[in-house]
Parts: structure tokens; sequence; C-alpha cells
């Protein structure tokens, strides 16, 4: 079965749906986007929206974009087809004795971690995906640095997302498989499944005719009126990739949807493992248990991948993705027989966690409360726009202390600074032309140089101002993030600069100098 031969009807039963997709997609400052309905195994919809890249191609229900979280869900299916093939289980055995490298500081943990608590993200271990950013070590020499992680919360009491614990369980896989990580998932899923137009990588996928480009913008009224940035493809292979790096189109997750909701059969042909997807769609861990809105149940359920709940009655399951300019989403109605796919190239657009319910009210004949696409989407993504801004502007950050001089010169900060697993830390001194009041230009001016601090951490540089005391703020900026950081360095009893320490988008991280 391939998506070409999914049976597609001529005609949507809701033209509507086009035209308040479209007025949605630039409500919400979308630069382009794809939508699929499959509804009793048919596709009743699928169509793109806007533009796919600069050249103002269009966006179609064919343009592949990756999926970011998404991939979660087919790396856990390939291990449910080894558990049915008795080479692994999901509770019985500990992940350490598939993948002999893993090891964490505290041995009994170490022995007690099994597939299921790690694929259910109720490991306790804290996420760690910044110590893995744009990495160029392999990830098999990652998981073995992860000796020096220790549990942030305790085993099995609390639900906390960690990608790099999915890097873990699908290498853990590619190793009793005896293959590589990729060969599994196209062995095992990809293929049987039929999907043509699902792969690895975006280099990979920069290879088909039809592909969308990442798009950002500074602001929600940038977006919504069309003043995007296109930036470029990564073209680093994750190394967390069983947690993140597929691509697909919204033709070939509409293939996907039937055979998930099919419990694993398509067209009345047994694919993949039925018991095994049956687990994988089983709660595991507790998500939330606050009040939710009158729509949702009162808690959500992490299977393995998947996030199960209800609304308005109606069992879901689903998973969102977002990688740096694009993000995914989506959401099956089993009972319903309904499943809605959704790609984007804006990673900040929250219109496709919320197209789902739309389509569900319509097509199902809910009772409708809420406007998810004008209303609720267009808030919650003005909402991420808001933090994004506060992020670099630096609103986080202690109030500067005024009047504060360094007590050394900067070549005493110059160095690696290392830590057990994140990448090192370098501190350079880079001389910078200046205009005739200091401030730092592109040679236009020519005044002369002054020397300033540059903080790089993997493939992000910044320069370091001084802030306050031994503390100096640094501005990263990568494609679709900017935040403000202020690196402070530690001294030594010998009085010499001896660590560098900062908080670390949200991570607490302190790095020792190398001698």
């Amino acid at each position: 079965m391939t998506p070409a031969q999914t049976p597609i009807l001529a005609e949507t039963p809701f033209p509507e749906w086009a035209h308040d997709i479209e007025r949605a997609r630039i409500a919400n400052g979308i630069a382009g986007m794809s939508v699929a309905v499959v509804h009793k195994d048919k596709i009743i919809f699928a169509q793109g929206f806007g533009r796919r890249n600069e050249n103002n191609d269009p966006f179609t229900a064919e343009t592949v974009a990756p999926i970011a979280s998404q991939t979660k869900a087919f790396t856990t299916a390939a291990i449910g087809e080894l558990v049915a093939e008795g080479k692994m289980d999901w509770t019985k055995t500990p992940v350490n004795a598939y993948l002999p490298e893993f090891q964490l500081k505290d041995p009994l943990l170490t022995s007690q971690l099994n597939l299921t608590d790690i694929l259910s993200h109720r490991s306790g271990i804290q996420d760690l995906d910044l110590s893995w950013y744009n990495a160029k070590e392999s990830r098999r020499n990652l998981i073995k640095k992860m000796r020096h992680v220790e549990a942030q919360y305790p085993l099995r009491a609390e639900w906390h997302y960690n990608n790099i614990c999915y890097a873990v369980a699908g290498e853990a896989a590619a190793n009793v498989a005896g293959v590589e990580y990729e060969d599994l998932v196209r062995d095992k899923v990809i293929r049987p499944v039929g999907l043509t137009n699902t792969g690895f990588s975006q280099t990979e996928m920069s290879k088909r005719p039809n592909y969308a480009m990442p798009y950002s913008a500074r602001t929600m009224e940038e977006a919504q009126s069309g003043k995007y940035e296109q930036g470029e493809l990564d073209r680093n292979y994750m190394t967390d990739a069983p947690a993140g790096d597929m691509y697909s189109s919204v033709l070939d997750l509409a293939v996907w949807a039937r055979t998930m909701m099919g419990t694993g059969a398509l067209d009345g042909i047994q694919i993949l493992n039925k018991e095994s997807i049956k687990y994988i769609q089983t709660g595991h861990s507790v998500m939330t248990g606050t009040r939710r809105g009158p729509e949702f149940g009162a808690v959500e359920a992490y299977g393995l991948a998947w996030i199960i709940d209800t609304y308005k009655g109606q069992l879901v399951y689903r998973h969102s993705g977002s990688v740096s300019g694009y993000r995914s989403n989506s959401a099956h109605f089993p009972n319903a027989e309904l499943a809605v796919m959704v790609l984007t190239n804006m990673d900040h657009a929250q219109l496709p966690i919320f197209l789902p319910y739309y389509i569900a009210d319509s097509l199902l004949n809910l009772p409708k409360t809420k406007d998810w696409l004008m209303d609720v989407a267009v808030a919650d993504t003005q909402d991420i726009y808001r933090e994004s801004e506060k992020i670099a502007k630096g609103d986080h950050l202690p109030p500067q202390i005024k009047n504060t001089a360094l007590s050394r010169d900067l070549k005493d900060y110059v160095g690696e600074y290392e830590h057990p697993y994140f990448q090192s830390v370098f501190v350079r001194l880079e001389s910078s032309m200046v205009d005739k009041d200091g401030y730092a230009e592109h040679g236009d001016i020519e005044q002369g140089s002054k020397s300033r601090l540059h903080f790089q951490y993997s493939t992000m540089v910044a320069q370091l101002e001084h802030y306050h005391y031994e503390s100096f703020r640094a501005q990263l900026v990568d494609f679709s993030l900017e935040a403000a950081l202020l690196p402070t360095f530690t001294t030594g009893d010998d009085g010499q600069v001896n660590g560098v320490t900062c908080d670390f988008l949200g991570e607490q991280v302190q790095w020792t100098k190398k001698n």
C-alpha cells in the first residue's frame, strides 16, 4: 500500500474547510502548511496552503517537511516489532542489558530502568537536549557520557519529557537487531507500511523534489503580515535522531494514521504486531492532573510516543513535533475513524495543535465551544512569540548592578571549559572593529580595534559584554531562537578563574576550566 493508492474523495464534503484553514494560516502567521484528513479509511481532505520556499513554490499535500518528535512513534513501533519477536521486552529487562554503554551515575537506577520507563518519560532523568546539540561525536560516545548523569526526580514518580532517552532506546534496539537505527525503522516500519515519502534527516529530505524550507519571524505581527525570514536546512544529522529527525508528507502520515488506528493493520493485512501497538497506545505515565477545559478529559496520559486524551467524549491519540523552523501534529480519533495530520514550516505556530479539534467539531457534529482556529490558536501563538521576545530581551536575567568593574584582565577568562557530559565552552579574545565611541562595527568605520570576549558552545557563538562583577551577557542567536544568557565566571582558592556557570536555556550548568 502506498500513499497514491490510498482512497481520496474527489470532492471534500466540507468545502468551507479550505477557506477557514487559509484564513487561519494568515491570522496565525504561517508561511506554508499542509493538512490531510482521514475518515473511515479514506482521505476526505488533502490540501496545501501558502508557500514552501522563497521561490513561492506552493506548499502542497505532497510536500515533505520534518516531523520532529512525531519520529518517536516510529521508534516505538520498530521496538515493538523486536518485542514481538522476543528479542526485547517492555518492562522485565533493564535497557543497559541491551546497550551496555548506557550507564548512569547511580548503578541502582541503571539496573532498574526499562524500555517503558524511558519511552513514557518516567525515567526521572532531566532533559539534556543541549548537551547533544550539533555534537560531532557519535551517538554511542555521547551515550557513554551519561555515566555522569544523575536523576533529577525519583524513578516513575513524575512525567518529564526527555529526547535523549529516546536516542538511548533507539540505539539499544539497533544494537539488539545488529543494524543501524535508521535501517531498523525502515525495515520494520517504513517499508512494510508503504511510506514512500518518509525518511531521515533534512539532508535526505532536500533530495526530494517537493520539500519545505524553514521560516521564522521576529514577532507575531511580522508573521501575520508575511514578513518571514527563510532559514537554511540543518545539514547536521541529529545525534538524538530517534527522538526527532524524520520527515514525511501528510499523505504518508495519513497511511501511518490508518495503520495505527487499525492497531497495526492496513486494508485488512496485519503489518505491525497488534499487541505491541496496543501496548504503545496504553497510558503508562500521567502527564497532567490539573483542572482542564471542559472539552478535555480530567487527565492526559502518555503511552509510548503517544499522548492519550479525550476530546468531547472522543478518544484521541496525538503527538506534535517542533524543530527549528517547523511544527507538525497528528491527532487520531480511533473510535470515530478520524485522523488529522498537519505540517507547517513555522515552529512558533500553534495552529497545528488546535486544527484537529476544528475538524472534529465539524465532521463529528460536536458542540462548538470555541473558535480553535482564529481565537485559541492565535492567542497561543501570540503567547509563544511574547515569551520568545522576553527571553531574547533578557527579562529573565537578574537586575544589572551598575558601576561594577572587572577584577581582572580579559585574557584571564580565555580558555576551554569542560563538562562531564555537556560539550565544552570556548572563551576567546578577539579583535573587533569599533567606532569612535567604542561600539563594534562591521568594518565600514575604521577607528581602530577593540578586544572582546566571545562565548562558543557547539556551533553557537556570542559576544560577551560585561554585565556586573564576574558576569557577562551573551546574546545567543540561532535561526528561530534568540536568548540572552548570563555566563558567570568562578574563582578558585588561588584567585584564578576556574570555571563558568550559566542558566543555559533553562538548565543550570557548571563548566570547569581546562588546565
